[in-house]
Parts: C-alpha cells; sequence; structure tokens
C-alpha cells in the first residue's frame, strides 16, 4: 500500500494527540520541507504510513478438539495421538488401571466393564490389543494367554480363532465351525515330540497301514476319511487314536535295536470292522503330507519328566539315537538309550555321562601343526620358537562327569532319556553310567 504524506504543522500539544490516536499506523520524521514564504516555512512534518492489513485464509480454520477421523468407520482410525495417546479402533484407550474385581471364574469388571467369555480373532488383532481392549490393560496379554493353552505362539493368531477371556470359562469351545485348531497344549513337566518318535519293534509297534481313502486325492490331511489295514495280533477300538508314521531309519547294535520314525500325523478310528480288521479313521493332526502306505500304530509322543529315583544295581550303556540326526547332544534333547526294563532301568533313573583325559589334547590334532607351537616372545632372537609338550596315560587320570541324564520312560531293552545339565556336548559315542544308590 503506497504511504501517505501529510505535512501538517502542529503544536506539541497536537503531536502528543496524534501519537496517542495512531491507532494501526505509525508516525515517523519526515524530511525537512523546503523554505518558502508561507507560514508553514520550516514547521516540521509527519509521515503516517498505514499498517497493512491482517492476512485472510480460505475457509476457517477448525476448532480446537476437532478429530479429523471422526467420520471414518471401525479400523480406520489414527492409532497415535500425541495429545490422548495410543486408543483402539472402538475410540477407548489401552492404559488403564490393572484392578480386577470378582470371583476366580467370574465375569471380570473393569470400570464398570463386563469381560464376555470369549472373543473371535478378526484380521489384524494381537493379544496385546484383545487385552488392552477388554482389561483396560495391554500389559495383561500374558494371563490372556495362560487362558488359552491352544495358542502355541502369541505372536500368531489367526481370524476366526476363539479366544478365551476368562480362566476356566465353562462350555467354552477354542474351535470354530471350518477352523480346524484341535490341539491342546502340553501340560506342564512334560515333553511332547512332535514330528519324530521312536518305535522298539517294527511288528509289535506297526498295527497298521493306511490302505486307501473316500476321496479322489492323493495327499491327505486333516479332515480327511482314510482306511485303515490292521494287522493280526493287535486289537482297536472305536474312538483310539493311532500315530501315523513312516520309518527313517534302522538302529542298532549289540544289545538293542530299534527305529527313528517321521511322525506325519494323528488319526482317530470311526468306524471297525473285526471281521475284515478294517478301519474307517478321520485325520485329526496332520504336520506333513499323508499318503497311502504310512503306517499306524500307537507311537508314544508324550514323555512325563518324573522325580530322579536311585539305581537298582550298576549299569552302563550307549546312546542308541537322538530324535534329530546329531552327532552332539545338548541340554533338554531326548535320546535312547541301549538299556530297558529287562535290564532294570525305570523312570527316573540316573545315568551320567563321563570321559576320562585331557581334553585339549584329544582335540587339538583337529587344529593343525601350528596349534601345539609357542612363540618365544621372552627371547630377543628371531623367530624363536617352543613346540608345546602334552600328553598324558589316559589311566592315570580318573573319570570326570560332565552331564546327566533322566529316564523318562523304559521299553523292554531301550529307554527314552531327557539330557537335563551339561557342562558340554555330549558325543554320540559317550559313555553312560547308571550307579547303585544314586
Amino acid at each position: 500500500m503506497k504511504p501517505v504524506t501529510v505535512s501538517i504543522s502542529i503544536t506539541l500539544q497536537a503531536l502528543a494527540l496524534v501519537a496517542a490516536t495512531a491507532g494501526p499506523s505509525w508516525a515517523q520524521d519526515a524530511p525537512a520541507a523546503p523554505a518558502g514564504n508561507g507560514d508553514t516555512q520550516g514547521a516540521p512534518t509527519v509521515t503516517i504510513v498505514q499498517a497493512p492489513a491482517a492476512p485472510t485464509y480460505p475457509g476457517s480454520l477448525p476448532s480446537a478438539g476437532f478429530d479429523p477421523d471422526a467420520h471414518l468407520g471401525p479400523g480406520s482410525h489414527s492409532l497415535t495421538d500425541i495429545n490422548r495417546g495410543d486408543r483402539l479402533d472402538d475410540g477407548s484407550t489401552s492404559t488403564g488401571t490393572t484392578s480386577f474385581r470378582g470371583t476366580a471364574n467370574g465375569s471380570f469388571v473393569v470400570d464398570g466393564q463386563s469381560v464376555p467369555d470369549g472373543h473371535t480373532v478378526r484380521r489384524g488383532d494381537t493379544l496385546w490389543e484383545i487385552s488392552g481392549r477388554y482389561y483396560q490393560n495391554p500389559y495383561q496379554w500374558p494371563k490372556l494367554w495362560s487362558f488359552n493353552p491352544q495358542i502355541h505362539n502369541p505372536h500368531w493368531i489367526y481370524p476366526g480363532d476363539r479366544v478365551r477371556l476368562r480362566d476356566g470359562s465353562a462350555g467354552f469351545s477354542t474351535t470354530t465351525i471350518g477352523v480346524v485348531r484341535p490341539h491342546g497344549a502340553v501340560p506342564p513337566q512334560t515333553i511332547f515330540l512332535r514330528d519324530t518318535g521312536w518305535v522298539d519293534d517294527r511288528t509289535d509297534d506297526t498295527w497298521g497301514e493306511l490302505v486307501g481313502a473316500p476321496d479322489d486325492k492323493m495327499f491327505l490331511s486333516e479332515g480327511d476319511e482314510i482306511y485303515l489295514q490292521i494287522a493280526d495280533g493287535h486289537d482297536v477300538q472305536v474312538g483310539d487314536d493311532l500315530t501315523l508314521f513312516r520309518p527313517i531309519r534302522t538302529v542298532e547294535n549289540e544289545n538293542a535295536r530299534g527305529e527313528l520314525v517321521s511322525i506325519r500325523g494323528t488319526a482317530k478310528i470311526d468306524r471297525y470292522n473285526p471281521k475284515t480288521r478294517m478301519v474307517r479313521a478321520r485325520i485329526t493332526e496332520a504336520l506333513d503330507v499323508i499318503e497311502r502306505g504310512a503306517k499306524a500304530g500307537p507311537v508314544t509322543r508324550r514323555f512325563d519328566v518324573v522325580p530322579p529315583v536311585p539305581a537298582d544295581a550298576d549299569l552302563d550303556a550307549n546312546i542308541l539315537a537322538s530324535l534329530y540326526p546329531n552327532q552332539v547332544y545338548v541340554q533338554n534333547q531326548v535320546v535312547f538309550i541301549d538299556k530297558g526294563a529287562k535290564e532294570g532301568v525305570k523312570p527316573g533313573q540316573r545315568f551320567f555321562a563321563i570321559r576320562r583325559g585331557d581334553r585339549w589334547a584329544q582335540n587339538i590334532h583337529t587344529a593343525g601343526s601350528q596349534a601345539i607351537v609357542r612363540p618365544r616372545v621372552e627371547d630377543d632372537r628371531f623367530a624363536r620358537v617352543d613346540t608345546l609338550k602334552f600328553g598324558v596315560d589316559n589311566d592315570l587320570l580318573p573319570d570326570e562327569t560332565y552331564a546327566e541324564l533322566r529316564v523318562l520312560r523304559t521299553r523292554d531293552h531301550t529307554a527314552a532319556a531327557l539330557v537335563v545339565a551339561t557342562k558340554h556336548e555330549i558325543e554320540r559315542n559317550a559313555r553312560l553310567i547308571s550307579r547303585k544308590g544314586m
């Protein structure tokens, strides 16, 4: 805007009045006017500059507290607000009290909210969000997980799953139509073999064979009907569960013989004809594709961890195999040894892995010739080295215990054992001993 310059004669009182009533304009001295013959010759001049108008914007600014997501439906709201913290799709906050009221198996009441028996998982749900929604505290998700033993991994839940929200909900089912999740969690202090097992004798432990299926498919899985031919000498009942498996390899030594098998799944018997010894069963668990020709039998998959018991006699044993084709074994692995009930082994009996000798000296040959050469750092002559001297008669050294195994279950000439403690790895040819009274 072009400044407006006004030349006037003023007194001190008038100048004070202009300064007091100037408003949005401001005043400043201007160059003195040229001398003339009138009364204004030599009078001071004042330049008044008008202030620019306030800027304007199209439309109007939102009012305080405006929610840009108010028009959006569930599932589309912003999840983070720097002013209010995190919130869920339904507008409720994910933080709050951790105080619960009610009986142990009753409905929790949190801030007047009644928690239902269960929740059906929807796309995008997590245990963290479900806990925040119903318990007003997302940090309660481990407790929520404890109510749902069918959830093996808390990071993986799927749409359609039913999640129990209260402990011991009567009549609550963790399965829904179209969602097959029949597997319960293994109780505490048990070991469950998932996809590999052990059978002592192929004849005794193999009760039948998968010979066909009513559906026109090659690969069978959960929910499929199958036909099993039961061998003579084995009796089954409707409702029995049989493990479906395929042999991997036979393991034997001079004392025992057994077979490592690949577990394919589980089948429940629906119908049995004793005359034809034909069974119709339904596959209730599939760990891998199941094909015709798979064997069926009561392969032991669950082992209870039992307390230790003293041995009745001295006994030596060897490791036959493990669940995986490992050359060494470590803590919490299940192995199979070549002694069983016929040799006096009982559940809870302790076996100790022992060895004798200098472990470093026994393994130094794998490191190469330079591993036994030591530079002579205290000699100022160039490139002086010493060859290390080692080696001792192992018969002069005592036996050292470096691992403990506990028998979980016995068969006639074999036993399953858990490695409960180790100082270092157990090799396949390790010597195991059990001593009377220990």
